[in-house]
């Protein structure tokens, strides 16, 4: 099949290429970037201008187009208008963050935690803004796709009122959950495995983000789902949740972590009156964000191909090799003092 991505570069646009053309599709891709070895089949711009492409993606006539970095309606809008044709399927990558859990954990939305696994049919946010102002400018300086602002919830409906006009049936919405993986700018799993890396004694989680849940995907199984429902016509028409499975709590995920980094301390659960300033977690962590992504898994037969603890080998060996110049002594010296008033060991581990 021949496929257009747009934002085919990046931390999940990368890996999603790469499946693409190893299952033998004919893909070319939308991006910024100016450095590349095919340019043939690369198109180079940014996506705010994508309408002035449209007569050279009517040429290579894509039968998929696949758009990981829509991140709001009028980009999804945009997309819609510049890739229009007879029998031509979309598929936005969304985030699980449009359900309204998420805004009860991040205090957007009014409302006591609702129990239970996140579905396609779970309640949405009412409310499109989802982070603060401070947090939304960190990412829009790791992630240009995020110019425009994000709200995937937007996206989402601008998405969905094509579906219900001349676009029925051809539009696929994937919502993925927080990623991993090698080319994480987010570095996610960095806090954690610099404290083993330097020797620390002890991990510290505050009590209430030590149980809270969440699903997630390592972006290779991410980028296969992607490729799966872009290859799939049963994906028309459909919204899927695509994450690995498991659904951990923070400190399961802490003990996976350290037992791929080979790491023998203790992870230890704090009290809030206890907890360092830097481990507070402004969340309502009482709001589980774990989510059901059995549908694609049953209709399209999903199955992640990496394993967990491949998964975190990988990463951890990306990590190591990208290493950041953080300085958290100030963090480790209140660290050693909640563990002395935990009644613990203090340090570094011999």
């Amino acid at each position: 099949m021949r496929m257009l991505v747009l934002g085919g570069t990046g931390f999940l646009g990368a890996p999603l290429v790469g499946h693409l053309r190893r299952a033998g599709h004919e893909v070319a891709v939308f991006h910024r970037g100016r450095d590349c070895k095919d340019p043939e089949g690369h198109f180079h711009g940014d996506r705010r201008e994508l309408l002035a492409f449209a007569p050279a993606f009517a040429r290579f006539n894509p039968e998929v187009v696949i758009d990981t970095i829509a991140g709001s309606a009028i980009a999804a809008q945009r997309t819609m208008a510049a890739v229009r044709g007879q029998n031509r399927r979309v598929v936005f990558v969304s985030s699980m963050d449009v359900y309204r859990a998420w805004g009860v954990f991040h205090g957007t939305e009014a409302g006591t935690p609702a129990p239970g696994l996140l579905r396609e049919d779970s309640p949405l946010r009412e409310h499109s803004g989802l982070y603060p102002a401070a947090v939304l400018a960190g990412l829009r300086r790791r992630h240009a796709w995020m110019a425009e602002g994000y709200d995937k919830l937007g996206m989402e409906r601008a998405a969905a009122a094509a579906a219900r006009g001349g676009w029925y049936g051809r539009i696929t919405i994937l919502r993925l959950p927080p990623m991993y993986g090698p080319g994480d700018q987010q570095r996610r799993l960095y806090p954690l495995w610099r404290r083993m890396q330097d020797g620390r004694p002890a991990v510290l989680l505050e009590r209430g983000w030590a149980a809270w849940r969440t699903a997630r995907g390592f972006v290779g199984n991410m980028a296969a789902g992607v490729a799966l429902a872009a290859s799939d016509p049963r994906a028309g028409g459909r919204i899927f949740n695509l994450a690995d499975g498991g659904n951990y709590c923070q400190l399961a995920w802490a003990q996976l972590a350290a037992e791929a980094a080979g790491w023998r301390g203790r992870i230890v659960t704090t009290p809030p009156a206890l907890t360092p300033p830097h481990l507070h977690v402004a969340a309502n962590t009482a709001q589980s964000c774990a989510a059901d992504s059995s549908s694609i898994r049953r209709e399209l037969g999903f199955v992640p191909p990496v394993t967990l603890a491949q998964a975190l080998r990988t990463t951890l060996a990306w990590a190591r090799a990208n290493p950041l110049s953080l300085d958290f002594e100030a963090e480790y010296i209140a660290e050693d003092a909640a563990l002395r008033a935990c009644g613990l060991a203090a340090g570094v581990m011999s």
